[in-house]
């Protein structure tokens, strides 16, 4: 017979702590689902979060990450393995790739730079964090890529967010 402790499911929110990503966490909590989630730079919207929901009952915890930093990958994924270690679990079951960031920059005045930040929030960052996380994930297991309408139709000074955002716009199995 398993455990209540193996049986019980894990999701990484990237971008977890305001927004869709808070939501999302929330709902997961809700449904009796463990929640690992980052944030870039509020740590008390972060730790609001985790009372919220060990208010739930459920677990959490808020690990720092700019996803548009890829050389932070390891570091992470080695803080992801000491979380999932404490929770007596070695892999988890749900990656919601949610962080994201805007620049409303018209689109004559963008620079390569500005670019370069937008893509690896969106598109570069996603692609690899989840590689990094990939053998971490149980088999069975589900990954989301958070979109907005942006991707559908777009605003002035939001061309590069659509751009990035929008190959992320499907969910995949692995």
């Amino acid at each position: 017979m398993t455990s209540q402790i193996e049986s019980k499911r894990t999701a990484i929110i990237t971008g977890g702590s305001r927004g869709m990503g808070r939501n999302t966490a929330g709902n997961l909590a809700r449904r009796g689902v463990d929640v690992i989630f980052t944030y870039h730079s509020n740590q008390a919207e972060a730790e609001s979060l985790i009372r919220e929901i060990e208010a739930m009952g459920g677990k959490a915890a808020a690990l720092r990450l700019d996803t548009g930093t890829l050389g932070a990958f390891d570091e992470f994924v080695a803080d992801v393995r000491k979380t999932l270690e404490g929770w007596g679990r070695e892999r988890f079951d749900y990656l919601v790739n949610n962080a994201g960031n805007s620049q409303h920059i018209d689109f004559d005045k963008m620079t390569e730079a500005d670019f370069d930040a937008v893509v690896n929030v969106h598109f570069k960052g996603v692609y690899f964090l989840t590689q990094k996380l990939l053998p971490l994930l149980n088999d069975g297991g589900r990954i989301v890529n958070m979109s907005s309408g942006l991707t559908r139709v777009s605003f002035p000074g939001s061309s590069a967010y659509a751009a990035a955002k929008g190959p992320s716009k499907f969910s995949h199995v692995i």
